[in-house]
């Protein structure tokens, strides 16, 4: 009868072993995909950059516009105006892909996430993947 209990205590302590390697396994997986998304987002981030300091330039450029204007209105602005409209219009047009870049990324990241979580899993139980 103990040798019963002692065996099914082993067994017990056996399994919650196997569970606790498998959620490590698991956490791990998934701190290296979220490593990868930070990753990607920094990137992201680093492309703003750019833009972030061409829309301060341009800012500053419409400032200067303004005292010219208002201090000598005899100038002649127009050819910088329409540099000025073309600048915006390539910023606005940068900015409308750069709306996108986020969406993309988390969708990338959880069909990577997923598709890694359901191969290992199929690993684990010795599973094939059906063929797409």
């Amino acid at each position: 009868m103990t040798k019963t209990i002692l065996d099914l205590f082993k067994a017990m302590i056996n399994a919650t072993l196997l569970l606790l390697a498998l959620c490590l396994f698991l956490g791990w997986m998934l701190m290296s995909s979220v490593q990868d998304v930070t990753a990607k987002l920094t990137d992201a981030i680093a492309q703003v950059a750019p833009v972030q300091h061409r829309i301060e330039g341009l800012r500053l450029e419409i400032a200067g516009l303004r005292s010219d204007i208002t201090s000598r209105p005899e100038l002649a602005v127009s050819g910088q105006l329409d540099a000025l409209d073309q600048r915006l219009t390539a910023l606005q047009h940068e900015m409308s892909e750069l709306r996108q870049l986020p969406g993309d990324i988390i969708q990338i990241a959880a069909q990577t996430a997923a598709s890694e979580l359901v191969g290992h899993l199929g690993q684990l139980t010795s599973c094939q993947p059906p063929p797409y």
